[in-house]
């Protein structure tokens, strides 16, 4: 489905009902779910995430500029903006006060709303993300996981993609790389076929919005005054956005939980998609019942 609010054109999907059980006919609550990338599209989230429809309704958003929602020029990609797109849709469809979920860069757009619009979201879910980006990917990490020269080209090349600087062949190359770098345990090759071959990957967005956000994104000094209630979900070893942003949020956010997965990457979803759907739910349903009392 597709909706034009605040000056773009954003395609969603949803999944559950918003009412419980015919028997009670209560109202459940309402997740909306932000993917990452930036450039990717929400698909790569749902054979995971769906079973979290047991007790809540599902919105899942395509950004601005990414997969099936409008593209733009490079002014209007920013995360301010993209934070408003998704208090405007939810405006738009009369949902009010849902869970904001955002995995990876969605993450960063997710805590942008809180601080944004403090008053929107009833809960926000910090997934494998980070209250930062100045820094980039944590290139001594990559380099030392790879080894040897082809580890020092990759590194040049992450440097060249976190500062906006790469090409889009470089990108691409780099994304096909990398990405196995992101599982702890457990890669597949088909998983990439499910990032890459349903919608293709806006590189633009990618490139610009990576080198805008090494310079732009930190919102560390303002976390202490967002007081949504938040979860935040981190793998162990996770590379990509460390513990140490995981930490950060947990320590200095007033109402959040941490959670993290031992045996995880940057792709907790799907290296243990079974305690990451058991705490999401579980999460949810405490949520809703602290709210009703």
């Amino acid at each position: 489905m597709k909706l034009h609010v605040n000056g773009t054109t954003l395609f969603f999907d949803v999944v559950g009902s918003g009412l419980d059980a015919p028997q009670q006919f209560t109202q459940r609550p309402t997740m909306i779910l932000l993917h990452g990338g930036p450039g990717f599209d929400h698909h790569y989230l749902r054979p995971w995430l769906d079973p979290v429809s047991e007790v809540a309704q599902l919105v899942y958003v395509d950004e601005r500029g990414c997969g099936r929602s409008e593209r733009h020029t490079h002014e209007y990609y920013q995360l301010g903006i993209m934070a408003d797109d998704i208090v405007a849709l939810c405006e738009a469809l009369h949902i009010e006060h849902p869970i904001v979920l955002g995995q990876s860069f969605g993450g960063f757009v997710a805590l942008s709303i809180a601080h944004r619009h403090p008053d929107f979201a009833s809960g926000i879910v910090l997934f494998d993300t980070s209250p930062a980006w100045t820094g980039g990917y944590d290139l001594d990490a990559l380099e030392q996981m790879v080894g040897g020269d082809y580890g020092k080209e990759l590194r040049e090349i992450a440097y060249r993609e976190s500062t906006g600087q790469a090409t889009d062949e470089e990108l691409q190359r780099f994304e096909r790389e990398i990405m196995p770098l992101y599982w702890h345990q457990g890669y597949k090759p088909e998983y990439l076929d499910a990032l890459y071959n349903t919608v293709p990957m806006n590189m633009d967005i990618a490139t610009y919005m990576m080198g805008t956000l090494s310079k732009e994104y930190d919102l560390r000094p303002y976390l202490s005054t967002i007081k949504t209630p938040a979860l935040i979900l981190q793998g162990r070893y996770d590379w990509v956005t460390p513990m140490e942003g995981a930490v950060t949020m947990a320590r200095e956010l007033p109402n959040a939980q941490l959670h993290v997965f031992e045996n995880s990457g940057h792709m907790v979803f799907i290296e243990e998609p079974d305690e990451l759907v058991s705490v999401l739910k579980h999460w949810i349903v405490s949520q809703s019942e602290a709210e009703q009392d």
